[in-house]
């Protein structure tokens, strides 16, 4: 296991549950981040820098005394262009080139199980990419070709594909739902509900990464939980456990579909995989199978337990301070997708 372990995007959701895994374990955790800790609170024992990963000065000191890097820090899909790209492959770039420099045992990259996604590009501009969320993919693709370019040169890399993560803290593409349930209002469903899409328990990866990082295995482990169901058999679950009167409201797929990417077009809502795959009826799902034979693990949450566990944590937030920390722009997306389902429905 390694003494002393950096993680990039340390004072994000993934970072605070990625430290507190190596933590248990009495691993010494320095983070970095754009703002060091963000203005949030700090955790004893946890060392904070601010820094831009792609300042090939700011990674160089970062990696003073560190063995093992968890690279976390990435752009969303809501963000410019010109910045996914920026942030997503140069900091790959910089973080593998310091560490190949500094002799870092090990280099854990943090991808996106959207990378398996085929590639969709627009229909008239065939280099271009269909959506945001396609955009996103093709940032994380070339991403993960330079991070086994570095691997091909002698570091040991190690590319991790987690699922949708969902637990306590966070809600991102969930914040909209919960808030429905928690008010008692129709729950949006995009398309049959049919499909299954797994999730991931951050906590459950958190444990991942951990193992990952004590392991010399090269190559892609992906990560999601090992029990999920359908969309609306998760949701429905999570409906019975809430008991607010919310009710599932389906609205077709192909209506869905135009409507989400004229919202998207119009800078209305930021859009997940989630919505997406929804919406096309498909199902989301990858093959744990490597990280469990492996690394030994073992996902503890199933879908549900995630769902019900941040839905819990959403309503205890509302209650405690009228709002709930989110990742979307919950107001926004309300509004937006309650005017999808309004024109949908006439």
């Amino acid at each position: 296991m390694s003494r002393h372990i950096l993680i990039t995007g340390g004072a994000g959701f993934l970072g605070t549950h990625l430290s507190r895994s190596f933590r248990r374990v009495g691993v010494q955790v320095r983070l970095l981040d754009l703002e060091g800790s963000a203005g949030g609170p700090r955790d004893p024992g946890v060392e904070y820098v601010g820094g831009d990963v792609r300042d090939p000065r700011v990674m160089a000191d970062a990696l003073d005394g560190v063995d093992v890097v968890v690279h976390a820090a990435f752009a969303s899909p809501r963000q410019p262009a010109e910045l996914i790209r920026s942030v997503n492959v140069g900091g790959v770039r910089s973080v593998c080139e310091q560490a190949l420099i500094r002799g870092v045992r090990r280099v854990i990259v943090i991808s996106s199980a959207i990378v398996a996604n085929q590639a969709r590009t627009h229909p008239l501009f065939r280099d271009s990419p269909l959506t945001r969320l396609d955009l996103y993919r093709a940032s994380r693709v070339e991403a993960e070709a330079l991070a086994g370019e570095y691997a091909r040169r002698g570091l040991s890399v190690a590319i991790v594909r987690p699922k949708t993560l969902v637990g306590p803290e966070r809600v991102a593409a969930f914040a909209i739902v919960f808030e429905w349930i928690r008010l008692g209002r129709p729950v949006v469903v995009l398309g049959s509900g049919r499909n299954r899409y797994q999730l991931l328990d951050a906590r459950d990866l958190g444990e991942g990464i951990r193992l990952l990082a004590g392991s010399a295995a090269p190559g892609v482990f992906s990560f999601g939980a090992a029990t999920f169901r359908s969309v609306r058999e998760d949701l429905q679950t999570l409906l019975d456990h809430a008991r607010t009167g919310a009710r599932l409201h389906f609205i077709p797929g192909r209506a869905a579909l135009v409507g989400l990417r004229a919202m998207e077009l119009a800078n209305l809502v930021p859009l997940s995989e989630w919505h997406y795959m929804s919406a096309r009826g498909e199902d989301s799902t990858v093959d744990i199978s490597r990280a469990e034979r492996e690394l030994g693990w073992r996902p503890e949450r199933s879908n549900t337990q995630s769902l019900v566990e941040a839905y819990d944590w959403y309503v205890e937030s509302w209650n405690a301070t009228g709002a709930a920390r989110s990742t979307h722009p919950v107001p926004l997306a309300h509004r937006a997708l309650k005017c999808l389902t309004w024109l949908l429905q006439r």
